[in-house]
């Protein structure tokens, strides 16, 4: 079996364009949490040389002279887009690793010549684009690493190898990695590639070329299998099951400064409500929670504290945990403080069913039926169908500021776009 990396091109501003035409062609920035920074980038927005992570305050002249078109952060239409094109990606493969939000490793058959089958994984990226809209490109190689730098080379390559690259290829790998920077390679950050440049490693040939014990000498048994995988030996297995947490945080900053108690009580509700949720997705409970808020670091005598509390026995009801991260707040609030952020985080998480229960514990046996029934209403109708009522209703000045979010296209019945 040959491995395959498919992933999709400027992800976010992609999941944008499908439900904007007037996006196309200009261009986009996504910005983080609170509108303040880039994180995706169109191409045209690169081409005036817009880094990642650029603040949007000292881009202000350019967004306005040349037009460029901004978006807040819509993670429920990304999730949602990632789930499409990885179910149009099963059906072609049984083996299939998310590996993050834009991308996917997959399995596919060796062909009888010993490459890898470029055909399916055409046919592949073009059932992706007629299903979803969304243009991706692929990688294809003996291991994964190799399939990783052929998706790196194909996004370079574009015109020339038509979104997919094979590299299963000995001589075709020999030539296209002579021009293929050391740090491009996955796995070698800037600082690796610092201790490799004065051996005479500047191209992942010079890498693939390096004796495995040396590399494991330069930068231990990761960099020892990573030469091995770019000359076609499979170091690591295919993870179907993506590795659960083992531990969750929502901590967010407010779109307005907070200073009435009731208002960071909601604001902690629905962080610890979020939370909660998070761990019921991948079947855990916690046994610790840690909550904190606080000020303006910058100003003086801003508020700033944090309080945890065992959970026992422990649990992902979104009632227990609320309710402790709601008395939390009682003993942090200080009078006259302004508060900026706040948050909460799940720890000791255990798969649920798996985890140490207390002998002297009133046990809710309707709370597991009642989470999965808010969780499935939710998931069918959209988020905060169904919520308590301590979180309470509608946006608040203290959500987080996505001024310029588009609307949830794909996971809400009443912002469904309609075709006239």
């Amino acid at each position: 079996m040959s491995w395959g990396l498919v992933d999709v091109e400027n992800f976010y501003v992609s999941c944008e364009r499908q439900f904007d035409p007037s996006l196309d062609g200009v261009p986009v920035l996504v910005l983080s949490n609170g509108d303040h920074c880039a994180i995706a980038r169109s191409a045209e927005a690169k081409a005036f040389g817009v880094k990642m992570g650029a603040p949007v305050f000292k881009m202000r002249d350019l967004i306005e002279r040349h037009g460029f078109a901004l978006r807040s952060s819509n993670y429920e239409l990304y999730a949602d887009m990632n789930r499409r094109f990885n179910q149009v990606l099963a059906e072609h493969t049984d083996e299939i690793e998310v590996y993050s939000i834009d991308e996917s490793w997959f399995r596919l058959p060796i062909l009888p010549d010993g490459t890898g089958d470029v055909a399916v994984a055409r046919q592949i990226r073009d059932d992706i684009k007629r299903l979803t809209g969304l243009p991706t490109r692929i990688g294809l190689g003996p291991t994964r690493t190799l399939s990783k730098v052929a998706n790196g080379l194909s996004k370079a390559g574009e015109k020339i190898f038509g979104g997919v690259i094979d590299l299963h290829d000995a001589e075709l790998r020999r030539r296209l990695f002579m021009n293929w920077p050391v740090d491009e390679v996955w796995g070698i950050g800037r600082a690796l590639a610092e201790r490799l440049r004065p051996l005479g490693i500047r191209t992942t040939a010079d890498l693939a070329a390096m004796c495995p014990h040396q590399a494991r000498d330069v930068g231990t048994v990761v960099l020892e299998r990573l030469v091995r995988e770019l000359n076609g030996v499979g170091c690591d297995d295919l993870v179907i099951e993506p590795e659960k947490r083992k531990a969750c945080a929502v901590t967010r900053m407010f779109g307005e400064p907070v200073s009435k108690i009731e208002d960071l009580r909601e604001a902690m509700v629905r962080r610890a409500a979020r939370a909660a949720e998070k761990i019921r997705e991948q079947g855990s409970v916690a046994a610790r929670l840690i909550g904190f808020a606080h000020g303006n670091g910058r100003k003086p005598n801003a508020p700033s504290a944090q309080r945890s509390c065992r959970l026992s026995p422990p649990t992902n009801d979104s009632r227990v945990i609320v309710r402790w991260a709601s008395r939390m707040v009682d003993s942090m609030w200080e009078d006259g403080g302004v508060y900026t952020k706040c948050g909460v985080m799940l720890e000791d998480l255990t798969e649920q069913g798996r985890e140490q229960t207390d002998l002297f514990a009133a046990i809710d046996n309707r709370g597991a039926d009642l989470m999965a029934a808010m969780d499935g209403l939710n998931k069918r109708f959209g988020r905060d169908t169904l919520a308590l009522g301590s979180a309470g209703i509608g946006a608040r000045s203290f959500d987080t500021k996505r001024a310029m979010k588009s609307p949830a296209w794909t996971t809400r019945l009443d912002q469904i776009p309609i075709a006239r």
